[in-house]
């Protein structure tokens, strides 16, 4: 049975800076992920005879920003928009406390850039999608052994 916690509150999206090449900037929204994949490695049986190792991959995320943001972002890549590469700092910070925990999505570049604006009360955002080399979880390598040149 789970344990109720009334004493402490869940983190929560206002908890979280995030910082994109060395720039904190105000988002709507962001995701990312990773995966390891493995196969099977089948052989002259009616089953399989193990599993490889694998190979790790970042997934492709996704960051919606405001307009104002996003001209700062824009501005700040300028002509190198889709060929420089960048890191993304994910840090949350949970309430009353001084306790920090760092995601790290590393080796990104921009891979898409989108609008789609609509009328009402919300403030206008953009949409932009990255790929990555890989992610750092609470600041931990996803590999034992990273390759050289690696964070």
């Amino acid at each position: 049975m789970p344990k109720i916690d009334i004493e402490n509150s869940r983190l929560g999206f206002a908890q979280i800076r995030v910082e994109v090449d060395g720039k904190e900037i105000l988002l709507k929204s962001v995701s990312y992920g990773d995966a390891m994949e493995r196969s099977q490695i089948e052989g002259n049986a009616q089953m399989s005879l193990g599993m490889s190792a694998g190979m790790y991959k970042a997934d492709d995320g996704e960051i919606e920003v405001y307009a104002d943001e996003f001209a700062e972002l824009v501005e700040a890549f300028g002509e190198k928009f889709y060929t420089k590469p960048f890191d993304i700092s994910v840090t949350f910070e949970p309430e009353g406390t001084t306790k920090l925990t760092k995601d790290e999505i590393i080796g990104c570049r921009w891979n898409k850039r989108g609008v789609s604006d609509q009328t009402g009360s919300d403030a206008l955002t953009r949409t932009l999608g990255y790929t990555a080399a890989y992610v750092k979880f609470g600041g931990k390598n996803p590999l034992p052994n990273m390759p050289d040149g690696a964070k």
